[in-house]
């Protein structure tokens, strides 16, 4: 660590070391550590992926890693001393993408499981009729996660307002389908919206979207894409701050620190970014804290409002890039350029406004964290970055692709060039159908590399980071896929495509924090830095890598801070990595 880079209580603490060190016996309390982890298997993630028995933490900050003999000789009278037997510990598991207040922190609701299970309308109604029942006169019913296709609905058809209304007459109703793509509301929904049949059709704006209407040009509560959402979630207030504050609470207790996660960023979802701002900002207020430390992106609503709105919001936010303190870090744009929905072939965001608003965003000095999932907005969003720093030049501006299957040559050398990260989704390939090497269309001036072609981006020399996105929520999950590339079936997916151990393991601790700028103060166990650790049931290095994902979480520390003890400290014990099984088929 250069000492340029640490601060001056860290400096303390580092001189404090040196001091006791230098002490044989009769350490102070004052200078002993807070707590001593010893007799464990301690890897590191240093430069050298090293191996340690003992770890010392004072102060929130880890102040000695060596042998038993070595950290134990610091312990003063007051030390907590947890003997390991032997237990695997590694640096605190950062997730670079974990859509947390929404909708991976979304409230366990029966009503959500069945939806996702509904076969016809009747049944979907007979949900909402049930819901609807239960709510007081006047409160929105929100109901996410329906059936997928259309397919998969007796009648082949989304519900619509004529089926809602009977059983919806003093509340707003929404209920989404098809992964957050489609949005059904009632005739309340509609009017508290003020959508009617003279509200302009999204895409005649070239924005992502359009709503359904009948014969006489009225709408018919079937909106789809993110403009057409967005003009009807803003009014109804679908993401408030309070619903949030509880969605990010509750989800940091249940799908983030059980998982070992000290650091994760979450991408934000709406159009709106001051809710999710004052919602993480309240979490943090109170009594007892964050219990893992937040990279929140500030999302750039490129496929739902206009160019010039989108400039605006750049251009009008009120402190540069970044905003941060030991905890919360705001300093990453995230772009979405393009989304599949219903009823459309892939939307892509026009080009000669994408390219305006990414140019825009890495001028203010903001990383970008861009979407793709199209060649063509693969293609686009590389040029648009290269112009943007031949216009703008920056110096490690480490801007970040997700998701880019379809790469061609000339992407992988523009993102080497400009020194652009990858951060992939692995976790999907559970649940590829066997036949999915067949389904992939063969171009020859566009190999299909397949799904998260992870050593692709490796073996051009692009630094590689690994998330959760929204299901399965899990680290160990994303290494265990890395390493092995299996399906549900057993089946093995491009093994050409897998990761070391090693690799899997950086992806998800040190580069990830080396992305968001921040591998000074975390995400390998090094004196100076915070003591976010996690400890495993299991040696993560030893066993049968096919077990990588069965390994249970014991215990997660934070800032030196237990913040997470497993109930069940059996080795054996079965992991759960999905609350909702319909959210396996999100991405966004």
């Amino acid at each position: 660590m250069k000492f340029a880079q640490v601060t001056v209580s860290r400096l303390f603490v580092l001189l404090g070391l040196f001091v006791l060190s230098s002490c044989s016996s009769n350490v102070p309390d004052v200078l002993a550590p807070d707590r001593v982890l010893h007799n464990g298997t301690i890897v590191t993630v240093d430069e050298d992926f090293s191996i340690a028995e003992a770890v010392a933490i004072k102060d929130g900050l880890i102040v000695a890693v060596g042998s038993n003999s070595e950290v134990l000789a610091l312990a003063g009278s007051s030390t907590e001393r947890m003997d390991l037997e032997g237990k695997t510990v590694l640096p605190g598991f950062n997730d670079s993408h974990l859509h947390l207040a929404w909708p991976v922190g979304e409230a366990p609701n029966p009503a959500i499981r069945e939806l996702g299970e509904a076969g016809s309308i009747g049944e979907i109604v007979d949900i909402v009729r049930r819901e609807v029942e239960a709510a007081s006169p006047g409160e929105l019913v929100w109901i996410p996660f329906g059936p997928g296709m259309t397919i998969q609905i007796k009648e082949k058809r989304w519900p619509n307002k004529n089926d809602l209304d009977p059983v919806s007459p003093d509340n707003p109703v929404i209920v989404t389908f098809a992964a957050d793509g489609v949005y059904v509301t009632n005739s309340l929904g509609l009017a508290q919206a003020n959508i009617n049949r003279r509200t302009p059709q999204p895409y005649k704006s070239g924005l992502m979207g359009e709503f359904e209407i009948d014969g006489r040009g009225n709408p018919t509560g079937v909106m789809k894409g993110r403009s057409a959402a967005h003009l009807l979630r803003e009014p109804l207030g679908v993401w408030s701050t309070d619903i949030l504050e509880e969605n990010i609470a509750r989800s940091l207790e249940a799908d983030v620190i059980p998982y070992g996660i000290t650091s994760f960023s979450d991408p934000a979802m709406a159009s709106n970014n001051q809710p999710i701002q004052h919602a993480f900002q309240r979490v943090a207020n109170r009594k007892e804290g964050l219990p893992a430390r937040v990279n929140l992106m500030i999302r750039i609503p490129v496929r739902a409002l206009s160019t010039e709105a989108c400039l605006e919001l750049i251009r009008g936010l009120l402190f540069e890039p970044p905003f941060k303190n030991d905890f919360f870090r705001v300093g990453t744009f995230k772009l979405s350029m393009d989304k599949f929905y219903p009823g459309a072939k892939h939307y892509i965001v026009p080009e000669e406004k994408g390219t305006k608003v990414l140019i825009e965003g890495h001028k203010a000095g903001w990383q970008l964290y861009v979407h793709i999932t199209t060649p063509e907005t693969f293609d686009y969003v590389s040029a648009a970055l290269e112009e943007a720093y031949r216009l703008y030049p920056r110096e490690d501006a480490r801007h970040v692709f997700t998701h880019i299957p379809y790469p061609t040559q000339e992407n992988i050398d523009t993102m080497k060039r400009l020194g652009i990260i990858a951060d992939l989704q692995v976790n999907r390939i559970y649940h590829l159908p066997d036949d999915a090497e067949e389904r992939e269309s063969v171009d020859p001036s566009r190999p299909h590399l397949g799904s998260r072609p992870v050593a692709t981006y490796r073996d051009a020399g692009i630094p590689v980071i690994l998330s959760s996105d929204q299901a399965p929520v899990g680290p160990l999950f994303t290494i265990w896929e890395a390493v092995n590339r299996v399906r549900k079936s057993k089946k093995v997916y491009q093994p050409k495509e897998r990761l070391t151990l090693e690799e899997a393991i950086r992806a998800v601790t040190i580069t990830s924090a080396w992305t968001f700028f921040e591998d000074d103060v975390k995400g390998s166990i090094e004196a100076g830095k915070f003591a976010d650790l996690v400890v495993l049931g299991k040696n993560l290095l030893t066993v049968d890598p096919m077990e990588i994902k069965d390994i249970p979480v014991l215990m997660t520390i934070t800032g030196g801070k237990l913040v997470y003890v497993n109930p069940n400290q059996d080795p054996d014990q079965k992991v759960e990595y999905y609350r909702y099984p319909a959210r396996t088929s999100y991405l966004d």
